[in-house]
């Protein structure tokens, strides 16, 4: 990032940028950056209905409506609630969270797709999706903290990237047997990197791969489909690094390892 480079920490520059971007403190109370995922799936809702009616879709500016419009500040909305009213036990099971994940998945993938648009060939299309999407919650569920202790087992990693790995795997197969070109394949790009995660010795680069991408790979092949959702959420990703950079000092989100974290963790 440019301001990173050359709008150093401690300036007057820097702390009058500070200040401005502090004005956008309740913005991101909304915790924006969840907006990616929550975003991603109700676009892949969208890819669905349209998929059904047209395989070779590809680079349509036309697919986008005032319908999926309200469906993004719908779910951003639903996401707020979720995330403070519904979803905030921590101590909850494990079985538990996943169940509430796979409904909230549903929920965010029929408004993309539009509930008048309910049918059995939806619900098996959108199969691999929902798969997708615990995929990426059994990894977020990892903490970057657990790297900091001397303990680290590899068994803590593997009860969440096992069932990762699994339903990555099935979301791709299934996406294959539908003939589904975009979660087959967005499938198959991210399965080798919670394979890595497992396979090697503990490292936060791997884990942080893992993160970055279950997110990333599917938000970009859905861009190549609707080059529309690329111009929504690439605004979203700068503005945030920018924020976070002035009022925390923090580039976020990013798509680098952490370069202080390059040794192997045993």
């Amino acid at each position: 990032m440019l301001a990173e480079k050359y709008i150093l920490k401690d300036t007057v520059v820097y702390k009058k940028l500070s200040i401005s971007f502090s004005s956008f403190d309740n913005f991101f109370k909304l915790n924006p950056l969840r907006w990616f995922a929550v975003w991603t799936m109700v676009i892949s809702g969208r890819n669905v209905a349209i998929h059904l009616e047209n395989r070779w879709i590809y680079w349509d500016w036309n697919s986008f409506s005032l319908y999926v419009l309200f469906a993004l500040l719908l779910s951003s909305f639903i996401d707020f609630i979720f995330n403070t009213k519904i979803n905030k036990n921590v101590n909850q099971s494990i079985y538990v969270d996943q169940l509430k994940m796979f409904i909230y998945g549903f929920v965010l993938f029929f408004i993309g797709a539009n509930p008048i648009n309910i049918s059995f060939d939806l619900l098996f299309f959108g199969l691999p999706y929902i798969l997708f999407f615990l995929n990426g919650n059994f990894i977020w569920k990892i903490s970057l903290e657990i790297f900091n202790s001397s303990k680290l087992q590899r068994k803590k990693l593997s009860f969440f990237l096992v069932p990762a790995i699994i339903c990555t795997f099935f979301a791709s197969l299934i996406g294959f047997i539908n003939d589904d070109p975009m979660i087959s394949t967005v499938s198959a790009v991210f399965l080798p990197f919670p394979i890595v995660a497992i396979s090697f010795s503990p490292a936060i680069r791997h884990l942080q791969r893992c993160r970055m991408y279950v997110v990333f790979i599917p938000a970009m092949f859905l861009s190549m489909r609707y080059p529309w959702f690329l111009t929504i959420i690439l605004p979203l990703f700068l503005f945030s690094r920018y924020y976070h950079y002035f009022t925390q000092g923090n580039v976020v989100p990013t798509l680098k390892v952490n370069e202080s974290n390059r040794d192997i963790i045993k």
